[in-house]
């Protein structure tokens, strides 16, 4: 969190307030954050004019007018505003972790308490090249996909959460599609009948564009705001959603756990309406 409702909401509402504006100033001071170095960062970002506002899955990225792309990855609980006022990063609030000056007036202020989030200058975009399609492209193969599901042994929801495979999916999204389409999260890929799967790939766009439309979703801890400070309205059926009623049966969401340790995954389903077979 934020995956990708979240991520575009960003994107969308940065881009007409900071598109044509040149960086005048950089500042940032957590070297593991910013990459390649902070050095690097201030001097390939300063006297730079922002000339768009890209994203892809849950990665938004800014073209530069030399070629550079200023990148940000929002993390767990990283945060994008435009304020109005002076450049004073000696008086920045202890998570606010970059500054950008901008030509308009404006400072374009990076804020992450938990500091899991990146940015980042670069030349290329090597993770364009790694990341599949994503379900709101227009030409969005879902039987392609569908067709590579049914081979891999893999539980279901790892599988569609593999950014290889589809980007953009996240665990709130992944559980929304897996309770739409009535699968357990823990279902091998390759047990699931092929119109199954079709249906779970149908239910990816509608969800992400709802959630779009909602600004994104804000859960129990309140860790995601959009460009403005505010919440996100889209309201998870099944994640972050445990003992509470199932909307369609009423049954209590329970909560399970994909893999170990630190790569482990958290899912929400409803026993009834997504049996495990």
């Amino acid at each position: 969190m934020p995956e990708l409702p979240e991520a575009e909401t960003v994107r969308a509402q940065l881009a007409p307030q900071i598109v044509g504006e040149t960086i005048l100033q950089s500042w940032a001071r957590v070297p593991r954050i910013t990459l390649p170095d902070i050095e690097s960062f201030v001097a390939r970002t300063q006297n730079r004019q922002i000339v768009g506002a890209s994203r892809r899955g849950k990665q938004i990225y800014f073209p530069l007018d030399n070629g550079d792309h200023f990148l940000v990855h929002l993390g767990m609980t990283g945060h994008l505003k435009v304020e109005v006022g002076p450049f004073s990063p000696a008086e920045a609030p202890r998570h606010v972790h970059g500054i950008l000056a901008l030509s308009g007036g404006k400072n374009l202020v990076f804020t992450d308490p938990r500091m899991f989030g990146k940015l980042a200058v670069s030349r290329e975009l090597p993770f364009l090249e790694k990341m599949g399609p994503e379900p709101l492209d227009a030409d969005f193969p879902a039987e392609q996909i569908a067709q590579k599901l049914a081979k891999k042994g893999t539980k279901i929801k790892a599988a569609i959460l593999d950014q290889s495979l589809v980007a953009g999916l996240g665990n709130i999204y992944a559980d929304e599609v897996c309770f739409l389409a009535k699968i357990h999260p823990e279902t091998r890929a390759n047990t699931v009948p092929i119109e199954k799967l079709r249906e779970l790939i149908s239910h990816m766009k509608p969800v992400l564009e709802r959630a779009i439309k909602a600004r994104g979703a804000t859960l129990s801890d309140g860790g995601y705001q959009d460009v403005f400070g505010e919440y996100g309205e889209f309201i998870p059926q099944v994640y972050g959603r445990k003992g509470a009623p199932c909307e369609v049966c009423r049954t209590p969401i329970q909560r399970g756990v994909l893999g170990a340790s630190k790569s482990a995954r958290s899912y929400h389903f409803c026993a009834k309406c997504q049996p495990l077979r």
